[in-house]
C-alpha cells in the first residue's frame, strides 16, 4: 500500500456550481494549474452549495452535498404551480437525492388538499422523494420516503437540471404553516 505523508489542503469555493478540475500536470508550481485544480486525495468544498468533492484515480467525485430551504406558507400554497428550487443545476451532473425530510412549523390551520410534497428534478416525470405530510396538525419533522416505482418511460435523474420542491397534483389549500425542507444528495456525472 502506497501512502503519501504530506499536507494536502482543503480547497474551497464561494461561487455557486463551481466544480473542481483535474490539472494538466502533477506539479502545482509549474504555472499550468488553475484555481479549481486538485491533487488526488485532496478535498474541495463548495461552501456556497454545501458540496464536498475529492479526486481519485478516475477523476473528480462528488462525496455529497446538503441543502435546506424554508418556504413561507404563502409559497407553500403555490408549490404546484410555482415549484421552488432547492438545489440548482450543475453543468454535466445529475442530482440524486440520498435522503430528505420536512419540518412543519404548525401555525393554526393544516393544509387541506394536495398535501403530497415531493422532490423532483426539473423536467423529470417521477419524483425521487415525497410524501403526503403537509396535512400535519402539529409542529413536526418527518422523513420523506424514497419513490422507487418507475416504468420504462419515466425519468427521475436528468443531467443539467435543478432539484425542486413541489406538490404532486395541485396547489395546497387553507394551510398557514411555514415549512423547511432538508435534503442530502450527490452529483452524478453525465
Amino acid at each position: 500500500m502506497a501512502t503519501q505523508d504530506s499536507r494536502i489542503k482543503i480547497k474551497r469555493s464561494t461561487i455557486t456550481a463551481t466544480v473542481p478540475t483535474v490539472p494538466s500536470s502533477n506539479d502545482h508550481t509549474d504555472g499550468t494549474w488553475i484555481a479549481t485544480d486538485i491533487y488526488k486525495g485532496e478535498l474541495f468544498f463548495n461552501q456556497a452549495d454545501g458540496v464536498l468533492w475529492s479526486r481519485d484515480d478516475n477523476g473528480v467525485t462528488c462525496l455529497g452535498g446538503s441543502a435546506s430551504l424554508t418556504i413561507a406558507s404563502a409559497d407553500v400554497l403555490t408549490l404546484n404551480s410555482t415549484p421552488i428550487t432547492i438545489v440548482g443545476a450543475v453543468a454535466g451532473y445529475a442530482i440524486e437525492v440520498v435522503s430528505a425530510s420536512v419540518k412543519i412549523d404548525f401555525n393554526s390551520a393544516a393544509y387541506a388538499t394536495n398535501t403530497f410534497i415531493q422532490l423532483i428534478v426539473n423536467g423529470a416525470t417521477t419524483a425521487q422523494y415525497g410524501g403526503g405530510i403537509l396535512n400535519a396538525t402539529v409542529a413536526t419533522t418527518k422523513k420523506l420516503p424514497e419513490i422507487s416505482t418507475t416504468s420504462a418511460t419515466t425519468t427521475q435523474l436528468i443531467t443539467n437540471a435543478a432539484l425542486q420542491v413541489s406538490t404532486l397534483t395541485g396547489n395546497p389549500t387553507a394551510g398557514d404553516s411555514d415549512i423547511t425542507v432538508f435534503v442530502n444528495y450527490r452529483l452524478i456525472p453525465a
